[in-house]
């Protein structure tokens, strides 16, 4: 497993005096578990903690100390050693008197292969005095361990160097005695208990006993803790106490006279059990069963104890004698503690201990698993908590393994072991502890903090094409990402102005399609347009957009070329035009406006290039333009206009007269036009009809009708046929 690799030099010489130069002793070094800063890292730990302690050793310089120990030095500071930062390693120096921490980390890279850090803190000043990375390969793995113990050593016996020795050292300082002694009596045994403010100065403590106060006081046990038990005594023994502290240098006065002695006590209660609690424990116990008149033998308080580990048991309650439980709070998770009952009389005689009962609170949940890559979301698991003390669960997260966890989820009852985190941002890092809580609200210490990432933006579609058409484009895509990226919609926007980068959001489509058609409304003839597009997933988030293409929509056709217009025909004009470059040029749509019209009108469709109009009035002014239309409806603009004229009716005769009354002879004047061959003579008859009377070549002409009243009149026809409009009438 990973480690932090922390090694700890000690040295006993409490003045801080330079060891170094001292050949009497060794500076102690002892190894804990370290961590890894990485994965790949885990491999190489254990085998550098190992090589680093062995070159130490073979130093001579050191006297090394086993892990154990130091692993207590922790528990005593209730440390995790999995966990420690700086203050927690001065903290572990200060209390086991250490001189110097060596600390670092194990971590590698593709380049360099494994890097170690080594770092050296001086307790008493609590500065770094070595601060080093070493890199080092396979080949070179030997070499360089023993590089790394070189510059630990080095750097411990240049650092244990006076700058400024003086020449008369300072004198030893005394030790001071203990106070506060305390004896009481059982009815087999005595228990001593004292204090001493230099505890972490003190070797270990002398105890001193005789048969009277004034007796002589002989050693008879030693003991590194404040607390002696002189056990396997009579009833009614008494002896007198002093004890004296052990210190590097020398040994205290020794203290006043106590006197301990035993009698008859109550029987300790019978310590049923202890049960395990979130960060407490709770005891049960029963009186033990008697009916005796004695006072001496009747409780009038329990007195309960607790230690952790090999210490001394500490009071930690007085309780009524009808007391029977005890919650006891506050406690470490997963730490050892030991518990014993007396039972106290009134006159102040305790009894035997009770039972020593043990019992671990519960320790916290084991690590959380969160999957990585989910969409904006983070789907957190673990095994059930086992434990009836147990509530539920309290679920924590921070954007940081090291910052601040704030609680996110309260969970009731231990049987739920999920939870999915939601609203949470793109491509980001949480992390997550979780505790135990009990019903009192209680909670074990938080789990080991594991991270998650969540999914980063969809992917863009790739490979965006368009294709101008007739007023409208044609775009074509391919989805990138997998399923896991949840792509729902594709987003089309549309700008006309590339330079400006202004896209608006033009269509949405189901992920399923891969194309689509701009069209609605139509697009203008003849226009770039720039498209872009992007993917939404189901969260809504929006993937960065594509690369942006182009689409030039179809032109208009050209204008017809080419025009022009026949003047002269009888009735008819005759028109004709270039046929158009484009190749799907559908039809030429011929527009016409006469003399009478104030706006041309559409004449007729046709596909040829060539028209005939027909049936128009004779000498017809008429104008014309034309346009053109292909496959996809596209228009043309116009051509330019051209006019033509249809041949026109003879001129209408003039100089129509009577030129002989009596015979009734008329003439007229001879019509200028060259192809006027011939003239025709007219009679009004009933309701105004005409009625020919006569064509003639000439000029003049005789009427023939004698009687009647007769109104004529006369026209000019040509070779075409076409007939001038009538003359002035005469009458007869």
């Amino acid at each position: 497993m990973n480690r932090f690799f922390l090694v700890i030099v000690m040295v006993l010489n409490l003045t801080g005096a330079a060891f170094a130069n001292d050949a009497n002793f060794r500076p102690k070094l002892g190894c804990v578990p370290f961590q890894a800063t990485s994965l790949q890292a885990m491999a190489f730990t254990e085998n550098i903690s190992t090589s680093l302690l062995n070159y130490l050793d073979n130093s001579g310089f050191f006297d090394l100390v086993e892990r154990k120990k130091i692993e207590q030095f922790s528990v005593v500071e209730g440390l995790s050693m999995d966990n420690l930062d700086l203050n927690g390693i001065i903290r572990i120096g200060t209390t086991a008197r250490l001189d110097y921490v060596v600390y670092g980390s194990v971590n590698t890279s593709e380049s360099s292969g494994v890097v170690l850090e080594v770092n050296l803190l001086r307790v008493s000043s609590k500065k770094l005095i070595l601060n080093e990375k070493f890199t080092m390969s396979e080949a070179d793995y030997s070499g360089k361990m023993l590089a790394v113990a070189n510059s630990v050593v080095d750097h411990v016996r240049n650092a244990g160097k006076p700058v400024n020795p003086e020449p008369v050292k300072a004198p030893p300082l005394a030790v001071p005695p203990p106070d506060k002694v305390t004896a009481s009596g059982t009815s087999s045994s005595i228990r001593l208990e004292w204090h001493h403010g230099g505890q972490s100065q003190i070797i270990g403590f002398n105890i001193y006993r005789a048969n009277s106060l004034d007796g002589q006081y002989s050693r008879f046990a030693t003991t590194t803790e404040p607390f002696f038990i002189d056990d396997n005594l009579k009833l009614n023994d008494t002896f007198y106490y002093r004890i004296a502290a052990v210190g590097q240098t020398g040994i205290s006065e020794m203290t006043m006279p106590v006197k301990g002695a035993t009698a008859i006590a109550p029987p300790a209660p019978i310590f049923m059990n202890v049960e395990a609690d979130i960060k407490g424990a709770r005891l049960i116990w029963r009186a033990r069963p008697g009916n005796s008149d004695n006072k001496r033998m009747q409780a009038s308080e329990y007195l309960l104890y607790r230690r952790q580990g090999e210490g001394t048991f500490s009071l930690i309650a007085r309780l009524p004698v009808d007391a029977a439980t005890y919650v006891d709070t506050g406690l470490s998770d997963g730490v050892k503690y030991i518990y014993t009952i007396t039972s106290r009389n009134s006159e102040g005689t305790e009894s035997e201990y009770s039972a020593k009962l043990s019992v671990q609170p519960l320790t916290s949940p084991g690590p959380v698993k969160a999957k990585t890559g989910r969409i904006r979301t983070i789907s957190v698991s673990w095994d059930q908590f086992l434990g009836d003390a147990g509530a539920g669960y309290m679920l924590y997260r921070s954007d940081a393994r090291d910052g601040r966890y704030a609680k996110i989820a309260k969970l009731e009852g231990l049987k739920s072991t999920g939870y999915t985190d939601t609203e949470l941002m793109d491509n980001s890092t949480y992390w997550y502890r979780m505790s135990v809580y009990n019903k009192g609200g209680v909670e074990t210490d938080p789990s080991e903090p594991v991270s998650a990432l969540t999914r980063n933006l969809p992917p863009a579609p790739q490979q965006l094409t368009a294709d101008g058409e007739a007023r409208r484009a044609k775009l074509h895509w391919q989805l990138a990402g997998t399923a896991e990226d949840e792509i729902k919609r594709v987003i089309i926007f549309r700008s006309t102005e590339m330079k400006a980068g202004i896209f608006e959001k033009i269509a949405e489509v189901n992920s399923n399609q891969s194309e689509y058609v701009d069209r609605n409304p139509p697009l203008k003839d003849n226009t770039t347009y720039h498209y872009r597009v992007c993917s939404q997933n189901s969260c809504g988030a929006m993937s960065p957009d594509s690369e942006s293409v182009t689409a030039i929509t179809k032109a208009q056709p050209r204008s017809p070329a080419g025009l022009s217009a026949t003047s002269g025909g009888i009735k008819k004009i005759s028109l004709r035009w270039d046929r158009n470059p484009e190749s799907d040029i559908k039809w030429y749509q011929i527009f016409r406006k006469q003399n009478d019209e104030s706006d041309f009108t559409e004449l007729k469709k046709t596909d040829n290039i060539q028209f005939e109009d027909t049936d128009l009035p004779n000498g017809a002014e008429v104008a014309y333009r034309i346009r053109a239309i292909d496959n996809d409806e596209l228009i043309s603009s116009f051509s330019d206009a051209v006019s033509a004229r249809t041949k026109p009716s003879p001129a209408k005769v003039v100089g129509f007269k009577i030129v002989n009354p009596a015979d009734r002879i008329v003439s007229w004047s001879a019509n200028q036009e060259k192809d006027v061959h011939s003239y025709t003579i007219y009679k009004k008859g009933f309701l105004g009809m005409p009625k020919k009377l006569a064509t003639i070549q000439g000029t003049s002409w005789k009427l023939d009708e004698t009687r009647d009243k007769v109104e004529i009149y006369v026209t000019a026809v040509d070779d075409a046929g076409l007939e001038s409009e009538a003359s002035e009438t005469l009458n007869f």
